[in-house]
């Protein structure tokens, strides 16, 4: 994969690090490539779902987050952290990199890096800059906010999905816990986190919008959230999403019946999620 203006590759011995040049001093001061096994053993590490992430004290008072790749599914279990190369994790730097150039609210990427295993299989994480004062959408919901924090909420996430999806994002797997909320005295600010997977596809159409919209719709469903938000938070993300263009609003609400169709086929299976689950 080439890459981008600004992204430097440095091998040494088994390791491999991607890196935004601007950062490059300040994580070879933390021992990277090869010193990436060492993160997680006393950078603070914690389970974050699935995926083991530490949170690392940085020279110069600043914190990353670093999270490991690890595979899910069927075949989870089996593989666990082992990656044919690189490049899963160069690509979500790359288009973390991307999108927050073009304007997304995604948060500031910093590198991704491996540890070869044996043979081409290498063990890989991407770091990005701690958000500071933030909870994501899940925690920041089960913390109990009050109406007009529902709606001022709301409507922020609404703006920032808007604009993950006009910088062309398409996010995997985009579901409550990754929008990170940060709640400051005069605004709420949104942004959308966990870019494993995502691509970049200028000109998304509306039935690609209106999907990923309903995936976290579907994801309030699942955690017994729905009502919480409830039908005026709701309408403000909406609302905030369309904002003055009619044309998208339209498109956009021709696709809710088919998407609720979806939503009632998918919730079969969410009898036996409990609450925020």
């Amino acid at each position: 994969m080439s890459l981008p203006k600004g992204l430097r590759e440095v091998e040494e011995g088994r390791a491999r690090l991607v890196v935004r040049a601007d950062f490059e001093a300040r994580v070879r001061a933390l021992g990277l490539p090869s010193g990436l096994a060492s993160l997680f053993s006393a950078g603070g590490a914690a389970p974050e779902g699935r995926a083991p992430v530490a949170v690392v004290e940085v020279p110069g008072g600043d914190r990353w987050v670093v999270r490991r790749l690890l595979h899910g599914g069927l075949f989870g279990p089996l593989l666990g952290r082992a990656y044919w190369g690189l490049g899963r994790a160069v690509r979500e730097l790359v288009v973390n990199t991307q999108l927050r150039e073009a304007g997304a609210p995604v948060p500031e990427p910093v590198f991704a890096a491996g540890e070869r295993l044996i043979g081409p299989l290498f063990s890989a994480a991407v770091a990005t800059v701690y958000e500071r004062d933030t909870l994501d959408g899940l925690a920041w919901l089960e913390d109990d906010p009050g109406p007009e924090q529902i709606l001022r909420t709301s409507r922020a996430a609404g703006l920032a999905v808007r604009r993950f999806h006009d910088a062309g994002g398409r996010h995997a797997d985009l579901h409550v816990k990754n929008l990170l909320v940060r709640e400051l005295p005069d605004a709420t600010e949104v942004l959308v986190i966990d870019l494993d997977r995502a691509r970049i596809t200028p000109g998304l159409t509306p039935g690609e919008r209106m999907a990923q919209i309903m995936r976290l719709f579907r994801s309030l469903v699942k955690r017994g959230l729905l009502a919480r938000v409830g039908a005026r938070g709701m309408a403000s993300f909406f609302g905030a999403y369309c904002g003055d263009d009619r044309a998208l609003r339209r498109a956009l609400l021709r696709r809710v019946d088919r998407e609720l169709r979806k939503v009632a086929v998918h919730a079969l299976r969410y009898s036996d999620v409990p609450p925020g689950g």
